[in-house]
């Protein structure tokens, strides 16, 4: 018995040792802060790379950046709304789940950086907050749920919009009502087809998306508008739980060129563990436990090795953030403390 106790552990920390580093997110532009040109009214997530529309030519999903005006599409001030991006960045996008007309959505896709592979298990989230749009004398809204992700194995654009059937990969089941606080939404799937595309939205009809009607003297009761931020599917359920929370703003962990330049061991480890430099840095350290809570702050100056003191931590997953003061690039690393 204890033989086979051990090599299940043994086993355990080899597959441990495969996925310390983040996996890759395989949505392109996935916090919308890259663009072609500066957003200037409503109607404009095609100027977010890689983003289009995805439903009908009368529906106007809304990209808002910090450089747009306050008194347009601006972060965090715009005409309708004042919201600061998830990790105060500088973009998301807006969309209608729900309006008084009839089934009336909005809906916006990208196409994925690679298929996904039948039978492997993904990971998906993103993040989501009702917009609270009141233009000074009215209050628009009134909270819906099922704002969700779906995968499609074609693009779809405003003369073949995505569907409205009651299908999705994950949504929101109760109605969100926080104007204030990111919430968010994730699971996971075992993809079924090799899904090449990602559409954000509401893909359920009235008959079964529940709304909250709201009671106030300005209260309109119209429209359903949720901002939506940081989307995520990878096969790392770390990166789609949380993870994401800790990755430069506009660039994947893949595409970090320090990535290559930092090596951590031993890893796992009980006691210590290294980071090595290939050259010497001024740099930051800094440890977050599975929850998000910072617990190590280290500045290392014009060194290319440094140790990390574990010893007082608790067993557990850790993600180390290095961020070098020559070229502010920034890496992402699990660490497992046995």
């Amino acid at each position: 018995m204890k033989t086979l106790t051990k090599i299940f552990l043994l086993f355990l920390i080899y597959n441990l040792i495969l996925n310390i580093s983040f996996g890759q997110n395989l949505v392109p532009n996935f916090s919308f802060e890259q663009m072609s040109s500066c957003p200037t009214t409503w109607d404009e997530v095609n100027l977010s790379t890689g983003w289009s529309k995805y439903s009908n030519t009368t529906s106007t999903p809304d990209y808002y950046n910090s450089c747009a005006a306050s008194n347009t599409v601006g972060i965090p001030q715009s005409y309708l709304l004042y919201q600061k991006d998830h990790r105060n960045c500088g973009a998301y996008i807006g969309l209608v789940t729900w309006t008084a007309n009839p089934n009336e959505r909005e809906h916006i896709g990208i196409q994925l950086i690679q298929p996904l592979v039948i039978g492997q298990k993904y990971y998906l989230s993103f993040y989501t907050v009702m917009g609270g749009t009141d233009d000074g004398t009215f209050y628009y809204e009134s909270p819906s749920n099922n704002i969700g992700m779906r995968l499609s194995t074609v693009a779809y654009n405003p003369t073949n919009p995505a569907p409205i059937d009651n299908v999705t990969h994950l949504r929101s089941i109760p109605v969100i009502t926080d104007t204030a606080n990111w919430v968010r939404i994730s699971g996971s799937i075992v993809a079924d087809s090799a899904y090449s595309y990602l559409i954000l939205g509401n893909f359920y009809d009235d008959a079964n998306t529940d709304t909250t009607t709201l009671n106030c003297g300005s209260c309109q009761n119209l429209v359903s508008y949720y901002l939506i931020d940081d989307v995520c599917l990878s096969t790392d359920s770390t990166l789609c739980n949380g993870g994401i929370d800790l990755l430069p703003c506009n660039v994947s962990v893949e595409e970090n060129e320090l990535n290559n330049q930092v090596n951590i061991f031993p890893n796992p480890t009980n006691d210590f563990v290294t980071v090595s430099f290939k050259n010497n840095q001024n740099a930051q350290l800094i440890l977050f436990d599975a929850l998000g809570k910072m617990v190590l702050r280290e500045e290392i100056i014009n060194e290319s090795v440094t140790k990390i003191n574990l010893t007082s931590l608790p067993k557990g997953y850790y993600i180390l953030k290095v961020k070098s003061d020559y070229n502010k690039q920034i890496i992402i690393k699990q660490i497992v403390k046995l």
